[in-house]
């Protein structure tokens, strides 16, 4: 991957090029950042300068033999590791290692490097199962690393999500910390919270922030055929994650705020304005949800918990930098009925919505029961929204 396809980041990107100029390639570095802000992408375009054959001053050249193997993802001298599940149907061998799905992870580097943990496992049909980094695939990585190189000069290893080593990170500990000549460790961790200390202080962490609204509507419009208005509406409430926007990009999210705007008018009505009526129109709202597919609902909640953070910002501001028109009438309208304490309450609903929409939970079942957590939330007012 070059560094100009990386979406924004220019001020990690010259900082790992000033490493690689500079002969100060640290043995063991930690990418940390936020899901969908490019830590993949930059680790990836990273280690394809470091092995270029006649890279330039900001980038690869995308063309010798080295960049093109590393393009397709198959440098004999690039080691991936990624959280696995164990295959069905077949007999194990022992816990799963990542080259049980090497094939996989190419094809899925090839299609979208945004992705996010839950995109990658459903994409190997992990379905409900979590994934695993194990031990025995930290004793093929120290395997691995002791083997000689067989064209560059650095043998790289790339461990995505090593916050999923967990304790079996105490199996690296010695090769990290003292590794063999010309070795290159780089960890990408999203939360860095489950990365084991004596692991985190073996590394130099280098930290990458979200994207910036306009690097993502610039990445979706050198992606996509799409007016300028949707790309940078889409960038807006992506929040700087560049997987999310993808998302939104490709799916349905022209009518989310329509959409929000009726479910929390017949969830209002649920609690002030109880009608058979009412009643039916939320359920025909359930309806509306269930047909969009699964995809699109994560995409809508994401719009949700966007425009409910913005809510909040309005309420304690008076203002919003990223809503506009009549989306900015109903946030004031929103959130001068909601005291601060429902913004927690309503974000926990929604998140939670969300974990089991993307564990293929039954929309209908969960659209509906969390309608009524929702209507509980309002308070007693003569109108809320209007209808």
């Amino acid at each position: 991957m070059l560094f100009k396809e990386v979406v924004g980041q220019s001020e990690v990107k010259h900082k790992l090029i000033d490493m690689v100029q500079s002969e100060k390639i640290p043995h063991a570095m930690m990418i940390l950042g936020p899901e969908g802000n490019g830590n993949l992408a930059l680790a990836l375009a990273f280690t394809q300068y470091i092995q270029c054959e006649n890279k330039g001053e900001v980038d690869s050249c995308g063309v010798c033999g080295s960049c093109t193997k590393n393009q397709k993802f198959i440098h004999p001298d690039v080691h991936f590791t990624f959280p696995v599940v164990p295959k069905k149907n077949e007999s194990s061998k022992g816990p799963p290692i990542s080259a049980d799905y090497i094939v996989d992870w190419r094809s899925a580097l090839a299609t979208d490097s945004y992705m996010s943990v839950n995109d990658w496992l459903q994409n190997i049909g992990a379905e409900n199962r979590q994934g695993n980094i194990t031990v025995r695939e930290c004793h093929e990585i120290i395997k691995g690393m002791n083997l000689k190189t067989y064209e560059s000069k650095y043998k790289v290893q790339i461990i995505w999500l090593a916050e999923f080593l967990k304790e079996a990170g105490n199996t690296l500990l010695k090769i990290i910390e003292e590794p063999p000549a010309d070795t290159i460790f780089i960890l990408i961790v999203e939360n860095i919270d489950f990365v084991l200390n004596t692991i985190i202080s073996r590394t130099q962490l280098i930290k990458v922030n979200a994207i910036d609204d306009e690097d993502v509507r610039q990445g979706l419009l050198s992606r996509f055929e799409m007016d300028e208005p949707a790309a940078r509406r889409i960038a807006r409430i992506s929040d700087g994650n560049f997987n999310a926007a993808l998302t939104a990009a490709g799916g349905q999210d022209s009518d989310n705020d329509k959409l929000l705007h009726k479910w929390l008018v017949c969830c209002f009505n649920l609690k002030n304005k109880p009608s058979a009526t009412n009643g039916q129109n939320l359920f025909e709202w359930v309806e509306e949800i269930s047909k969009i597919g699964r995809e699109n609902q994560k995409i809508f909640l994401k719009y949700a918990l966007f425009f409910l953070r913005e809510c909040a910002h309005v309420s304690m501001t008076g203002k919003s930098e990223k809503l506009e028109g009549e989306e900015l009438k109903f946030a004031t309208g929103l959130s001068s009925k909601l005291e601060p304490e429902h913004f927690e309450t309503l974000s926990q609903i929604f998140n939670r919505l969300y974990y089991h929409i993307e564990r293929n939970g039954n929309p209908k079942i969960l659209f509906l029961s969390n309608s009524f957590r929702i209507a509980s939330v309002f308070k007693n007012e003569e109108v809320i929204l209007e209808g």
